[in-house]
């Protein structure tokens, strides 16, 4: 099952650390590149092997002209497929040139408003706050479109293949984290770079609808519950939203 084939949960939650209260006043949320992830791993992940016989000759008829197959030598899918030294050869080569997951961008998302994990990593030991989306909410496509939308797996188990993840769009590439990571039941908005706003080098923003805000949740020890109970309380495009401690 695809990543973007899982039915969207109602809700979906960003959390975020106390000097991102900026994101209410600016109604902008960063999408992240793969350059700023701190996991080296991200979207980039380890594969078996470069692909089987059959998918490297698929390879060949989509990406080498038939006139240059005609110059390889018989039987070389064949040998690839069965030499484990071309395998781990093509295999990382493949995996380091690989430049395509650099276009595109990531808001990552999460299930989940009540992580003890998540509010002391992801929102300064608590002392930020988490916004809640109402993803059934029009406006929300905002923030997915033109893009996509994916639930994110957890495995340390290498793909099967290159090739074989290539085929399937790339999607593990994309949503797939190791397990350590389990805990942020994420979901990922996935956008060319090229369809969010640059606002400086590296940085892509996109704008959010506050109508699709659903709550803010808080906990005792937030730094910045009154400024966020003056959004709710000034601004008109936040009179919706509750506030939940």
């Amino acid at each position: 099952m695809q990543p973007w084939e899982y039915p969207v949960p109602p809700y979906l939650h960003k959390y975020l650390r106390p000097e991102r209260i900026d994101v209410l006043a600016t109604g902008y949320v960063r999408f992240s590149q793969r350059s700023v992830f701190d996991d080296d791993h991200e979207l980039q992940p380890d594969y078996g092997t470069y692909g089987t016989e059959q998918e490297i000759n698929r390879f060949l008829a989509k990406h080498v002209s038939a006139e240059n197959r005609r110059m390889l030598p018989s039987g070389i899918a064949r040998f690839i497929a069965n030499s484990a030294a071309w395998q781990n050869v093509l295999k990382n080569i493949a995996r380091l040139s690989m430049k395509s997951p650099d276009h595109f961008g990531i808001f990552c998302l999460t299930e989940s408003a009540t992580s003890e994990q998540m509010w002391s990593e992801y929102a300064g030991d608590s002392r930020g706050f988490v916004i809640c989306f109402d993803t059934a909410h029009p406006g929300f496509e905002q923030l997915k479109e033109p893009g996509r939308i994916g639930k994110v797996s957890y495995s340390d188990v290498p793909f099967g293949t290159y090739l074989g993840a290539m085929e399937q769009e790339g999607a593990g590439i994309f949503c797939r984290k190791r397990t350590k990571y389990a805990f942020e039941g994420e979901w990922r908005c996935i956008r060319a770079l090229g369809q969010l706003e640059q606002r400086a080098p590296g940085l892509f923003l996109s704008p959010f609808d506050r109508a699709s805000v659903a709550q803010l949740f808080i906990r005792a020890n937030c730094q910045v519950e009154a400024e966020l109970r003056q959004f709710v309380r000034e601004d008109v495009r936040y009179k919706h939203v509750r506030i939940t401690i």
